[in-house]
């Protein structure tokens, strides 16, 4: 019995190998052009780092009028301000595809896919 489930195993285990091999690991639509490649790693990446580090640096200095302005209502100030100061560089430099300049949408995170 053991030597049944082994050879069954293994012949899964070669005959699955094969199958795997024939998918292609490039995309299948290129939207970006390579040219921009270098540029957007050494260049706008830093510059967005630069700004999401900036942006939660000015987040935790404006937290005190912030905390004044959500006294009335609809008490959404913290999210409104940490959205522009700290996500939209966040996702602009982390998770916008490389290559690709511009953000699809307003570079929210539910709007890169």
């Amino acid at each position: 019995m053991k030597k049944f489930i082994l050879f069954s195993l293994l012949s899964c285990f070669f005959f699955i190998q094969p199958v795997h091999a024939k998918t292609k690991a490039t995309p299948q639509s290129k939207d970006y052009n390579p040219w921009f490649v270098p540029a957007d790693i050494l260049i706008t990446r830093p510059l967005g780092l630069a700004a999401t580090i900036t942006g939660t640096a000015l987040f935790i200095v404006f937290s005190p009028f912030t905390a004044l302005s959500s006294i009335a209502p609809p008490h959404d100030a913290f999210e409104r301000v940490a959205d522009v100061f700290i996500i939209v560089p966040a996702t602009y430099t982390f998770l916008r595809p490389v290559g690709k300049f511009l953000c699809p949408g307003d570079c929210r995170p539910e709007d890169i896919k």
